[in-house]
């Protein structure tokens, strides 16, 4: 059993636990990961995610400092594959992963939507978080009317205050509902994670560790146990 996490390319970088959390939890119930970008090659934590860096909004996260630590695991970093290498028969799940990069180079972009949209027809589980959601608006005609989280605006706007304001060049929830998803959340910086079928999304890295366990239970075809 395998599953593919996507992370993205552009310089702004992922957020580092909303990798490593979900890599943990699929590993250790003997998934084998994956890891691809649209570029392939080498990618970027965002600075803020990385435990030891300046000003690190997530110096206590000790599941990334130990990926970290791996040089087996950290290697996996230098060398993501490239997504236009990617066979969508070799996984059963995809996991997008977020941070601000996917609101960069993941949407618009067709090649994610190609690939979204092999695991949609193949019937296996997509799951996106935090930022990372925002590539289901890349798939309108699949996700119409189904419930998603993801970073909401609100989050956004205290991001803003940190990144720039316009830091990025679209905004998960107003792109989310354009596309015709019915975009939940909760208050800044609390956990969600929403369940539609086959589609399992996770509003910011906090929710990440709860969003794996879902994601696996929904994968397993248990019931989740965050189900919303």
């Amino acid at each position: 059993m395998r599953i593919l996490s996507l992370v993205s390319s552009a310089r702004i970088g992922f957020w580092l636990a909303e990798l490593t959390h979900p890599y943990w939890h699929f590993t250790e119930r003997g998934y084998e990961v994956d890891i691809a970008s649209p570029a392939g090659g080498a990618v970027r934590p965002d600075p803020m995610s990385l435990p030891d860096s300046d000003g690190s909004w997530e110096a206590d996260d000790l599941v990334s400092r130990g990926f970290l630590s791996s040089n087996t695991l950290a290697a996996k970093l230098k060398a993501t594959l490239p997504l236009g290498e990617v066979d969508v028969t070799d996984y059963d799940g995809v996991h997008v992963v977020g941070g601000a990069g996917p609101a960069v180079d993941m949407y618009p972009n067709a090649q994610v939507a190609g690939l979204l949209t092999s695991f949609w027809r193949a019937d296996k589980v997509v799951g996106t978080i935090c930022h990372g959601s925002i590539v289901l608006a890349n798939i309108p005609d699949l996700v119409k009317g189904l419930r998603a989280t993801g970073f909401s605006r609100a989050e956004d706007a205290q991001a803003e205050q940190i990144y720039g304001v316009d830091f990025i060049p679209h905004f998960p929830e107003p792109t989310m509902i354009a596309a015709g998803i019915d975009f939940v959340h909760v208050q800044p910086w609390g956990v969600r994670v929403v369940i539609d079928g086959k589609l399992i999304t996770g509003q910011n890295q906090q929710s990440a560790s709860e969003y794996a366990i879902a994601y696996l239970h929904l994968l397993e075809g248990r019931t989740p146990v965050l189900a919303a």
